[in-house]
C-alpha cells in the first residue's frame, strides 16, 4: 500500500508542477519538480521513506531516458563532433575525479584520498534531463548541443566505471592501473558493442514482424518502450555497461529505420507521442525523487557532522572546482578543435571564451550522480574511524543543487532562447512556398470539375500566403476584418430568410460554410502543431463528417443557391467598400480582400449549376448497373471535404518537388511531412476518405 500511495503522490506531484511550470517564469521544470519533491517530502514524510534500489533506479528510469534521448540526438552533429564528446565523456570525468578528489582530501583530511575520489567520480555524469529541459530556454548553438547531448549519453558509463574502482580503492585499498584501464576498456568497449548487436536484433524482430503482415501500431510502440529494459538488463548480466549498451542500441535503431511508409509514419508520430508522455514522466520521476531526499540526506548530515558550515563550503568550493575544471577543459577542447579547421575561427578572444561557459554550465549533476552516490557503502570510513557515506552523500547533492541552479539562472541569461527574424522569415517563406505549389497543382487538377469550392480553399490558401509573406501586423488585420466581415454577412443571411427571399436550405448551408470558415480563421496560425490546434481540427472534421444536409437538391434548390451565393458576395463588396481605414495596412487587407470577393463574384456568375455542384465521378471499375440514372449533386460541404482531403494528400507531393529542388532542407520538409501525415491520420480516424 505504501508503494501504492508513493505511486498516486508522484503523479500528483508532476501533474501540478507541470502547471507551475507555466505559471512560474524564470525557473526550469527540474528545478520546479525538485522543490515540490522536496516539499512533499518535508509535509507528508511517510510515503517517501519508500526507498528504491540505486540498480532498480538505473534500470527503470535513466535506460528508458537515455534510450529516448539517444533516437533524438542528431547523429551527423555526433558524428561530427565525436572526438570532443569522447574527450568531454572520458578524459574530462577522470580530470575531475583527480581534481576533486584532491581538493577535498586537503580541504578536509578527515576524508580519505579514495573517498574523495569516489566523490569525484560520482560527480563525472552529467544529467541528460536537465540538458534537455535546458535547450527548451537557452539557444544553444550546434555543437554545443552535440556536445552536451553526447557527453550526456556516454559518461554515466565513465562514471559508474570510475566510481567502482574508487570504491574499491577506498573499502580494500588495493587498486591496480592495469586492471582498472581493462576493466574500463571491457566495460565501456563491451557495452557499445553489446548494445549494437541486441539494435541489430531489435531491428531483425520489427522486420519479421512486419514481413508476416501482422503491422500493429499497439505492437510496436510496446516493443519500443520494453527494448531499453530488456538491453540493460542483458548487458549488465554479461558485466558490461548497459547505460552504454541502450545508448548504441538507440542510435543504431535510428541510424537504420524502418522503410518509410504511411505505416511507419503512422508509428513513428504515435510512438513520439507515447514517448514525449513516458519521458516526461521519468523526468518528473527522477527529479521529485532527487528533492524528497535532500531534506532527509541534508538534515541528518547537519546534524552529524561537527562543523556544519564547513559542510556548505566543501559543497561551495567542490562546485567551483568541477567547474573551472570543465571550463578550461572546454576551452582547450573548442581552441584544437578550432586549429584542425573543424571550427570557425574566433575574432576575438570572447568569441572562445563566452560560448565556452555556456557549454561549461550547460552540464549539470542530476540524478544519475545522486543515484550512484546513494550506492557507497556503509564500509567507506575517514580517518577518525566512523563512516562518511552519509557525508559524501550531502556533499553530492549540494553539488547537483548549486550546478543546476547555475543552469537554470546564468545559461539562458548568456545565450536567451529567441528566434531571430530570420529564422522567422525562413519558417515563413517555406510554408507559402508549399501553399504556392499546392494552389497550382489543385487548380491544375480540379479547376474545371469543382471551380467554386475550388475557389473557396484557394482564397484560404492565397491569404495564408499573404499573412506568412506581408508581415505581422497585415495578418492580425485582415484576420479581423473577414471575422467582421463574415458576422455581418450572418446577419444578411438571416434578414434574407425573415423576409423570405431564400429558403431554410440556402440558408443553412451558406451558415455552414460560414461557420467553417469562422473556425479556420481562429486557428489558422499555426507555427507548431499543437494539441490545441489538433482539437480545432478534429473538431471541423467530426462535425463536417456528421453533418446532415437538410433537404435535397434538386434543379431548383440549386440556382436559388448559386443565386443567394451572388447576393452574399455583392454585400462583402459593398460592406469592405464602406469600411474605414485608419493604416496603409489597413488599407492593403481591405483591397486583397475586395480582390477576393470580386472574383468570386465573376467566378459564380459564369459558373453553371452543374459545375456548382458536381456530380461525383464513378470508379473505372464501377458497373452500369451500380450508377443511379439520377444524378446525385455533391453539396458544397460535400465539396469542401473532397478538397481538403485531397489538397493534404498533393501537399506531400509538393514537399518533395520542393525538397528535390533543394528549396527547402531536409529538416523542414520533414517538419511539414509530419504535420500533414498527422492530419491525413486524423482524416482517416473520422471517416472522411
Amino acid at each position: 500500500m505504501q508503494a501504492l500511495e508513493l505511486i498516486l503522490l508522484l503523479f500528483t506531484i508532476i501533474l501540478l508542477s507541470t502547471v507551475l511550470d507555466q505559471l512560474v517564469s524564470g525557473l526550469s521544470l527540474p528545478l520546479i519538480q525538485i522543490a515540490m519533491g522536496m516539499l512533499a517530502a518535508i509535509l507528508i514524510g511517510e510515503p517517501f521513506d519508500l526507498t528504491i534500489d540505486a540498480d532498480l533506479f538505473l534500470v527503470l528510469f535513466i535506460a528508458p531516458l537515455l534510450y529516448d534521448e539517444s533516437r533524438k540526438v542528431s547523429k551527423r552533429s555526433l558524428a561530427r563532433h565525436m572526438p570532443s564528446i569522447l574527450s568531454l565523456a572520458i578524459g574530462l570525468v577522470v580530470a575531475s575525479v583527480f581534481a576533486v578528489g584532491f581538493v577535498l582530501h586537503w580541504l578536509s583530511p578527515s576524508i580519505p584520498l579514495a573517498a574523495a575520489l569516489t566523490l569525484g567520480a560520482a560527480l563525472g555524469p552529467t544529467d541528460a534531463v536537465a540538458v534537455t529541459a535546458l535547450a527548451k530556454s537557452a539557444k544553444l548553438n550546434e555543437r554545443q548541443t552535440a556536445l552536451l547531448s553526447g557527453e550526456a549519453l556516454i559518461n554515466d558509463a565513465s562514471g559508474i566505471v570510475s566510481f567502482q574502482f574508487a570504491v574499491g580503492l577506498a573499502v580494500t585499498g588495493v587498486f591496480s592501473i592495469r586492471e582498472a584501464a581493462a576493466a574500463f576498456t571491457l566495460s565501456f568497449g563491451g557495452g557499445l558493442i553489446c548494445g549494437i548487436v541486441l539494435g541489430v536484433v531489435v531491428l531483425g524482430i520489427t522486420r519479421a514482424v512486419r514481413s508476416m503482415g501482422l503491422e500493429s501500431t499497439v505492437f510496436h510502440v510496446t516493443f519500443e518502450i520494453l527494448t531499453p529494459f530488456a538491453i540493460y538488463l542483458i548487458a549488465e548480466s554479461l558485466h558490461v555497461s548497459g547505460i552504454l549498451a541502450v545508448v548504441g542500441a538507440g542510435l543504431l535503431v535510428t541510424l537504420i529505420p524502418l522503410p518509410s511508409t504511411v505505416y511507419t509514419a503512422r508509428i513513428s508520430i504515435v510512438s513520439s507521442g507515447v514517448w514525449d508522455v513516458l519521458g516526461f514522466i521519468l523526468n518528473g520521476v527522477v527529479f521529485v525523487f532527487l528533492g524528497s531526499n535532500l531534506p532527509s540526506i541534508l538534515t541528518h548530515s547537519w546534524e552529524e557532522s561537527a562543523d556544519p558550515l564547513s559542510l556548505l563550503g566543501l559543497v561551495l568550493v567542490c562546485s567551483a572546482v568541477v567547474i573551472l575544471v570543465r571550463y578550461v577543459w572546454v576551452v582547450i577542447a573548442d581552441y584544437i578543435t578550432m586549429k584542425q579547421g573543424l571550427l570557425a575561427d574566433f575574432d576575438s578572444l570572447r568569441d572562445l571564451l563566452v560560448p565556452a561557459w555556456v557549454t561549461t554550465l550547460g552540464g549539470p549533476k542530476g540524478a544519475v550522480t545522486l543515484t550512484i552516490a546513494f550506492t557507497l557503502p556503509y564500509g567507506i570510513l575517514g580517518t577518525h574511524g566512523q563512516s562518511i557515506r552519509d557525508e559524501l552523500i550531502f556533499l553530492a547533492s549540494g553539488i547537483i543543487l548549486c550546478t543546476l541552479l547555475l543552469a537554470n539562472f546564468v545559461v539562458p541569461a548568456l545565450t536567451p532562447f529567441e528566434v531571430s527574424d530570420e529564422e522567422k522569415t525562413r519558417e515563413n517563406e517555406v510554408r507559402a512556398a508549399v501553399l504556392r505549389s499546392l494552389i497550382s497543382s489543385l487548380t491544375a487538377k480540379f479547376e474545371h470539375r469543382y471551380p467554386i469550392a475550388l475557389a473557396l480553399i484557394v482564397s484560404r490558401y492565397r491569404r495564408e500566403i499573404a499573412e506568412l509573406t506581408v508581415g505581422d501586423e497585415f495578418s492580425a488585420i485582415s484576420r479581423q476584418l473577414r471575422l467582421d466581415l463574415i458576422s455581418h454577412q450572418r446577419g444578411y443571411m438571416n434578414d434574407l430568410l425573415e423576409r423570405g427571399e431564400i429558403s431554410h436550405f440556402s440558408h443553412d448551408s451558406i451558415e455552414h460554410t460560414l461557420e467553417r470558415l469562422e473556425k479556420v480563421l481562429k486557428h489558422r496560425r499555426r507555427r507548431s502543431f499543437n494539441l490545441k490546434s489538433m482539437w480545432t481540427f478534429i473538431s471541423n472534421r467530426a462535425r463536417s463528417f456528421s453533418e446532415e444536409h437538410r433537404g435535397e437538391l434538386n434543379p431548383e434548390s440549386v440556382e436559388e443557391l448559386r443565386q443567394a451565393r451572388m447576393a452574399l458576395e455583392n454585400f462583402a463588396i459593398s460592406y469592405l467598400e464602406n469600411v474605414p481605414t485608419t493604416s496603409s495596412t489597413m488599407q492593403q487587407a481591405r483591397a486583397y480582400l475586395l480582390r477576393d470577393h470580386r472574383q468570386m463574384l465573376e467566378q459564380l456568375e459564369h459558373t453553371t449549376r452543374e459545375q456548382y455542384v458536381s456530380v461525383p465521378q464513378t470508379s473505372d471499375d464501377d458497373s452500369a448497373d451500380d450508377i443511379d440514372s439520377t444524378p446525385r449533386y455533391q453539396t458544397m460541404g460535400e465539396q469542401l471535404d473532397f478538397l481538403e482531403v485531397e489538397a493534404l494528400r498533393l501537399q506531400l507531393g509538393c514537399i518533395q518537388e520542393l525538397r528535390e529542388d533543394n528549396k527547402i532542407t531536409l529538416t523542414e520538409a520533414t517538419m511539414l511531412r509530419d504535420e500533414v501525415y498527422l492530419l491525413q491520420m486524423n482524416q482517416s480516424d473520422l471517416g472522411t476518405h
